[in-house]
């Protein structure tokens, strides 16, 4: 199943000599000097609108099939990178946490993902699924791709259709080449297509195939055995091409080998500028004989916030194995108390939503504690110690899962023992099934371990069986993984406990294991006891983390609704304005319509308040239109301090009725008196007519607008208004009913 268990190590010596340098790595399974494209950080602008097709294979680095299948991919990689600008082979690592949310988008669920993607693709779901194969059944997939890109091929291939007989005689009238070489074969064959795409990069020669269904062309040229090749120059002689061997690599060399025939001049992507280089922290000294709780919160960390994020909707066995996987680490984990109040949080948030279908986002919300009602949190990041590997892609995740798990069935025997509760002897192993099955990103070694278990967990009995249990799978792994390329050179896959760790686990004479021991050793080895809290941050510090991250996300959520709700205000103040600004009878209208539309940005949080005024000239009456908004800053400049963004571009909105109050004649502080007296509050904006340079009193037209009344002002007297109405109401119905009443008395005392 997964890549050994990295807390078994040789011995403690090993892990000093891996704590001694620095250096700057390149983090995955390829290295820059292969001809692949890293996706990191511009997955999207190189897979998706390229005018190449590309094939790019998501991974995670502690994936044992991964690391067994790199051999392939770089051997496929040299192997058509000729092939290159017309297709681009490319990696990227799910296994960084900044690269999850890219391969959630993309779809990817498992590793190795292969996914093809034509040329000039529009979304992530265009992507075509490859298997992971042999380099030449690849090979032959990718031709299978182009060839169904007839619509939108990339500019950079070759025709890969067979020629037809009119074709390939106006060959040299229709195109520039020296040559055309022309190969015959079965049409099950592809190397007349390999050697086209061979040829991408070089000028002076086309390629193209024929098929040994072509009779008339067969016969032209008068082909017996397939494959066969000719040689056709632009003077129209024919040769047939002899070489030792009728291969794909003989045939390259011989077209490359031509007078006239040079590689061209194509600008190819690289590995990619984007793709950052780690540096390696110092490595975190670790002792063999002990467990980490940072090792084990590094596996909760990355198995519900990356293993199960891969999953965009929840539902039926997957939902019910997440289920069981939290209330298993409810029950069992020795979790500190902010996190054991986030399992309890998660586990009931589950258990009420079992027979529905959920999102993995509500989810993430309970992981964050977005309510912020409790002390709850998670770790916000791996951090490895005992698991720590000599490079990134060694150990780490599947080492942390394997030491959460037997640490997890140990607990269940301890709890058992105490008396608190009565675990079922298998509870820990179905849940441990359960999330390999569903969740486990190797899908190989999830179906491994799936094997295994079918085999024999059902015979386990006990809780102390399932412990031995566990650990014989484990070992059992070790030894199918011993040698792999997943294996860390420095903590090699041997079979544990060793003799340094438990002397009397193992006898010396048949190397057989003593079980009684073995189980004494494992009780002691992954017992609270034996739990280390070396390098662990704070759970103070984690939450204060999580609240910043909570406020920050908050921020930014209504920030980007402010924005819009600004853009859309400013938008619809830009229309009404220029609905009551557009008089055609007044050409300053139109000047200062113009003016407003050029500054939108000048009134971003309210209306313009609009007020119509006389102007008195001695010629003529006419009205215009006064903008308040810019009008009061210069009239009251005790108001445009308030808001500064208000005081600019005044003048030249309205140069004819705008006067500053350093020239105007102009008794601000009287004016507010005479409100006064009148009973209306002096801070409301009024209109004043300005004529030549005075302010000008008579056949003024004053109307109070500006902010004065609130919607609370509004709602007051919407409630007055009702109350009133309804005191009237019941008045007419008294009156109403007296009057009745006086009627009938009378009409009683008549008779």
């Amino acid at each position: 199943m997964m890549p050994g268990p990295g807390c078994w190590s040789v011995s403690v010596a090993a892990v000093f000599i891996l704590a001694v340098a620095v250096s700057q790595v390149r983090g995955g399974l390829y290295s820059p000097d292969e001809p692949l494209v890293s996706l990191a950080g511009a997955t999207r602008s190189l897979l998706l609108g390229s005018s190449s097709s590309w094939l790019a294979e998501f991974y995670a680095s502690w994936c044992g099939h991964c690391a067994a299948f790199r051999p392939t991919w770089s051997a496929l990689a040299r192997d058509v990178q000729d092939w290159r600008p017309a297709v681009y082979l490319a990696v990227l690592d799910c296994a960084e946490e900044s690269n999850s949310n890219t391969c959630n988008e993309f779809g990817v669920t498992g590793y190795p993902t292969l996914q093809f993607f034509k040329a000039f693709a529009g979304s992530p779901s265009e992507g075509v699924r490859v298997p992971a194969s042999s380099v030449q059944e690849i090979r032959q997939h990718i031709i299978d791709r182009l060839e169904e890109q007839k619509e939108s091929p990339p500019p950079a291939c070759p025709p890969l259709e067979p020629i037809s007989a009119p074709e390939l005689e106006q060959f040299f009238a229709n195109n520039n080449e020296a040559y055309l070489a022309v190969i015959f074969e079965d049409a099950k064959m592809y190397m007349g297509r390999e050697v086209a795409l061979d040829m991408v990069q070089y000028e002076g020669v086309s390629v193209r195939r024929v098929v040994k269904d072509q009779t008339d062309l067969v016969e032209k040229f008068n082909v017996s055995s397939f494959p066969a090749g000719f040689l056709i120059s632009k003077n129209g002689s024919t040769s047939r091409i002899n070489l030792g061997e009728e291969t794909r690599s003989a045939y390259a060399k011989f077209l490359r080998s031509l007078p006239g025939v040079q590689r061209g001049k194509h600008a190819l992507i690289g590995w990619s500028e984007t793709s950052l280089v780690a540096t390696e922290s110092p490595k975190r000294q670790a002792d063999s004989a002990k467990v980490y709780m940072a090792d084990l919160e590094s596996a909760l960390h990355y198995s519900l916030r990356v293993e199960v994020a891969r999953f965009a909707t929840l539902d039926g066995e997957r939902l019910k194995a997440l289920s069981n996987f939290i209330n298993v680490l409810r029950k069992y984990f020795p979790a500190r108390p902010y996190l054991r109040t986030l399992l309890n949080s998660a586990n009931s948030w589950l258990r009420a939503r079992a027979k529905t279908k959920v999102s993995y986002k509500d989810f993430e919300d309970v992981l964050n504690n977005k309510n912020q009602a409790q002390k709850a949190v998670l770790s916000s990041d791996v951090r490895y110690v005992g698991c720590q590997g000599s490079k990134p892609q060694f150990r780490g995740f599947p080492c942390s899962l394997w030491t959460l798990f037997h640490v997890l069935t140990v607990q269940a025997s301890e709890v058992a023992t105490l008396g608190r509760i009565r675990p079922a002897p298998r509870e820990v192993l179905l849940a441990m099934r359960g999330y390999v099955q569903h969740f486990f990103g190797c899908r190989e070694c999830a179906q491994h371990f799936e094997r295994m278990a079918q085999e024999s967990m059902r015979n386990v009995r006990s809780l102390d069986e399932a412990i031995v249990w566990l650990w014989e799978r484990h070992n059992r792994v070790n030894k199918r993984l011993a040698g792999a390329q997943s294996e860390d050179p420095a903590f090699p896959k041997v079979q544990w406990p060793t003799a340094a760790l438990c002397p009397l686990c193992q006898s010396k004479a048949d190397m057989s294991w003593n079980l009684p021991s073995v189980l004494d050793f494992l009780k002691a080895h992954f017992g609270k006891k034996n739990l280390a809290d070396e390098y662990l941050e704070d759970e103070e510090v984690l939450l204060e983390k999580q609240k910043t991250a909570h406020n920050a996300t908050q921020k930014r959520d209504k920030r980007d609704v402010t924005d819009e709700e600004k853009k859309s205000e400013i938008i619809q103040n830009r229309d009404d304005t220029e609905n009551t600004l557009d008089d055609p009878r007044e050409d300053d209208d139109e000047e200062k319509s113009d003016a407003y539309d050029k500054k939108p940005e000048a009134h971003p949080h309210q209306r313009p308040s609009i007020i119509k005024m006389k102007h008195v000239s001695h010629l003529q009456v006419e009205e215009e239109i006064l903008d308040l908004d810019s009008y009061g800053p210069n009239m009251f400049p005790s108001r445009s301090l308030q808001d500064s963004s208000l005081h600019k571009g005044n003048h030249a909105l309205h140069p004819k009725t705008l006067v500053e109050p350093r020239d105007a004649e102009f008794d601000e502080a009287a004016v507010r008196d005479r409100l006064l007296k009148r009973g209306v509050d002096a801070n409301y904006l009024i209109g004043v007519v300005v004529e030549r340079g005075e302010v000008n009193w008579k056949g003024r037209w004053v109307k109070m607008l500006e902010v004065g009344f609130s919607r609370l002002d509004i709602s007051l007297c919407v409630v007055l208004y009702f109350l009133s109405s309804m005191c009237l109401l019941a008045m007419y119905l008294y009156m109403s009913l007296r009057t009745r009443c006086l009627r009938q008395r009378c009409s009683y005392l008549q008779v």
